[in-house]
């Protein structure tokens, strides 16, 4: 059953078939007939979308634009079959283009740069296939799609006779946008900002081939951003909406640095990999699980690196991390 954000505006819930769950997309029924998100590329997705949409008294067939918040498949999976159903324009983030239309060969390049990396932090031989087939499973729940319109930090976009400001806010994914409307002080925040939990900074290769951005670091500083806006509600990716976004975000912040200390505690007075750390921080893990447990570790990592508490060490193509000495 859809829920009412504004005048016009509505969160639909749509399954996915991994285990965050579902998504929450969004949808105006004031035109431009507008879809924020599109759920997967998957059969029970789509018949969720084309029920919730009924609810409203609309089609696929009737969508004029989708927004695409970031490049995640959970979030545009089913864009390029709306497309086809509803010439629809396709409006997002810079950073978002050439993975979305440019999807095989992205992937490719991805996959030899997570390849490189899981070397670089230590993960076992056996594991590593393991990781890159988990993450290669997902593919299947996407594809590629062509954009129409570039979004910006600071461009306004007109959603159910509203004027919303772009936000772009990295992290979570470097795409990544929020919107803002200032007259009813309405967020949506997508994954930037959750309310049960921490949204998992994703480690990802720089676009234009520069060094590896550091993703944690970006997202604690654009949630800080958020909340500085002062919003009413946030109305996010994943399950509920966010009423309090000063109290979410000391939460988050908080968490990250007990996450921090503890790191500093388990490297002790050792030289320790990435891997060698995640394994006794979240446990035995395998698979994409494995693979989400070592981007946010490094994502700590990269944070208390910046802090100047500790360094990196090269040896055997291994990167090995250590205290800084009077800190930590």
């Amino acid at each position: 059953m859809p829920t009412q954000v504004l005048n016009g505006l509505y969160q639909i819930v749509i399954p996915t078939p991994f285990k965050v769950g579902p998504v929450n997309c969004y949808v105006t029924t004031i035109a431009p007939i507008t879809l924020i998100d599109t759920g997967t590329l998957w059969d029970e997705s789509r018949q969720a979308l084309q029920s919730e949409l009924a609810e409203l008294g609309l089609q696929i067939e009737a969508m004029q634009r989708i927004i695409i918040t970031h490049a995640h498949a959970d979030h545009y999976g089913l864009a390029g079959e709306i497309v086809r159903s509803s010439n629809a324009e396709v409006w997002t983030h810079g950073h978002n283009q050439a993975p979305l239309e440019a999807y095989e060969a992205i992937r490719a390049q991805r996959d030899e740069f997570y390849r490189q990396l899981m070397t670089e932090v230590g993960v076992p031989p056996e594991q590593r296939q393991r990781i890159a087939d988990s993450r290669r499973g997902g593919n299947r729940y996407a594809e590629a799609v062509k954009i129409d319109c570039l979004v910006e930090e600071g461009a306004e976009i007109k959603l159910a006779d509203r004027a919303w400001r772009v936000y772009h806010t990295p992290g979570h994914a470097g795409g990544l946008i929020c919107l803002f409307d200032p007259q009813s002080r309405v967020l949506l925040s997508n994954d930037h900002l959750l309310r049960d939990i921490s949204s998992n900074p994703v480690v990802e290769p720089d676009p234009d081939g520069g060094p590896r951005p550091h993703r944690l670091v970006q997202y604690i500083q654009h949630m800080q951003r958020m909340a500085d806006l002062e919003p009413s509600v946030a109305w996010t990716g994943h399950g509920h909406e966010i009423h309090d976004v000063h109290k979410t975000v000391r939460q988050r912040l908080h968490f990250h640095e007990r996450r921090a200390q503890r790191i500093l505690d388990l490297i002790g007075g050792e030289e320790r990999s990435a891997y060698q750390i995640a394994e006794p921080l979240f446990g035995r893990l395998d698979g994409i699980d494995s693979f989400l447990a070592l981007s946010e570790t490094i994502g700590h990592l990269d944070w208390l690196e910046e802090q100047g508490r500790i360094e990196a060490i090269r040896r055997d193509d291994v990167f090995y991390w250590r205290k800084i000495f009077g800190h930590g």
